[in-house]
């Protein structure tokens, strides 16, 4: 793969896999972190398209996904992920 991109947005994931793809000679293979996904309504007509709903048992993204006024959050976990090794970020409305 030219790029792998975790969306779990689990912390020190982004170190495990850059060192990983290194042990294993991958050096030139980019890392696109999904550093910052919040929990927004702009995704609802897609998930009630595909049916995500079902998938959470009743629950929904907030419980995992950061809230929009928290800026200060998503800027620490994006400087997380960089300093860990990601070559990008994503932030997902």
């Amino acid at each position: 793969a030219d790029i792998v991109a975790p969306s779990d947005m689990m912390d020190g994931r982004i170190g495990l896999i850059r060192s990983e793809l290194e042990r294993q000679g991958h050096i030139n293979t980019c890392i696109m972190a999904y550093s910052a996904k919040y929990a927004s309504n702009y995704y609802g007509p897609f998930r009630d398209a595909v049916g995500s709903a079902g998938n959470i048992k009743g629950g929904n993204k907030k419980s995992y996904q950061m809230d929009p006024a928290n800026s200060d959050e998503a800027l620490r976990e994006i400087a997380q992920d960089l300093a860990e090794g990601a070559d990008m970020v994503m932030v997902k409305p």
